[in-house]
């Protein structure tokens, strides 16, 4: 079966409330200049990303350590310093 003859035994099973959108959907896929989707044929070899961010990006030297856990009140004083920083900017702006 073409591919063509698959598309026709398609549009017999379309709703018929559905045909006007398919028609103007055919009309501009043949109005279309450029063609939609992948190309036919690759083109060439794939790009080999691997190192393409080399030197872009850095990595904290105790990435791979444990890290800290912090406690209830250390993280209540850190929000408290937050809040007290975010009011301080406040004030500036205004």
């Amino acid at each position: 079966m073409t591919l063509r003859e698959e598309v026709l035994m398609n549009l017999e099973q379309i709703p018929e409330n559905k045909l006007s959108v398919l028609l103007h959907f055919m009309r501009f896929l043949a109005e279309c200049p450029v063609t939609l989707g992948m190309p036919e044929k690759p083109r060439g070899r794939p790009r080999d990303l691997y190192g393409i961010l080399e030197g872009k990006i850095w990595v904290a030297d105790d990435f791979d350590e444990p890290m800290e856990l912090v406690t209830e009140s250390e993280l209540r004083e850190l929000r408290e310093a937050a809040n007290q920083k975010a009011a301080e900017v406040q004030e500036a702006a205004v």
